[in-house]
């Protein structure tokens, strides 16, 4: 790769699109002399230990392997979805913006296409699962691209269950209610944690 100096720059100039007086014109630096900073907007983890790894070690060495600055920003999982409304409709938000559930599909016109991306990565890793799908693509592109998903597996006291006659978790909705009715009517309501 040719290093860019700025005599290099005068020598080459004429060939350059427009020339120098193009690039003055423009009023901004030719794109190689651009510093590009991306500004990332995310929720503060749950585990302050995983916010103090990513903003002492992985940042910046995605930093260091991508030459670029990453601005990482934080708020409360609660404040981000306002935080996004927000940026959107000032139309100066963050580059990347953490997004879950059917997220995406709210602000599908105001993101960009990730179809190349999304389809690059899910080749690596084997495709995606349906659910992902259908959160994070709009049936034209993809609006979003899927980082996790998490197994909802659902904690349950079995010896309760088997007082009331389930001796295996219920496979319908309406046995899973039927239990619930029967475990509230003994003073124990299904509290269900996910």
């Amino acid at each position: 790769m040719t290093t860019v100096t700025r005599r290099n720059l005068l020598k080459r100039g004429t060939a350059l699109v427009g020339g120098m007086a193009g690039i003055l014109a423009t009023g901004r630096a030719p794109a190689f002399a651009q510093g590009t900073t991306l500004h990332w907007l995310r929720w503060n983890d749950f585990v302050p230990a995983s916010d103090q790894l990513l903003r002492k070690e992985l940042l910046p060495a995605a930093e260091k392997a991508l030459g670029i600055k990453i601005n990482l920003e934080t708020v409360n999982g609660n404040d981000l979805q306002p935080r996004i409304t927000s940026a959107i409709q000032s139309g100066s938000g963050p580059d990347i913006i953490m997004l879950f559930n059917n997220h995406p599909q709210i602000y599908s016109e105001s993101v960009v296409d990730l179809s190349d991306l999304a389809s690059s990565v899910g080749k690596a890793e084997d495709g995606y699962y349906d659910l992902c799908k259908s959160n994070s693509a709009d049936g034209q592109k993809w609006i979003a691209l899927p980082w996790t998903i998490v197994g909802a597996m659902i904690a349950y006291r079995k010896s309760w269950f088997d007082e009331v006659g389930s001796p295996t978790f219920p496979d319908t909705w309406e046995k899973y209610r039927d239990v619930g009715r029967k475990l509230k009517a003994m003073g124990r309501p299904i509290g269900q944690t996910l």
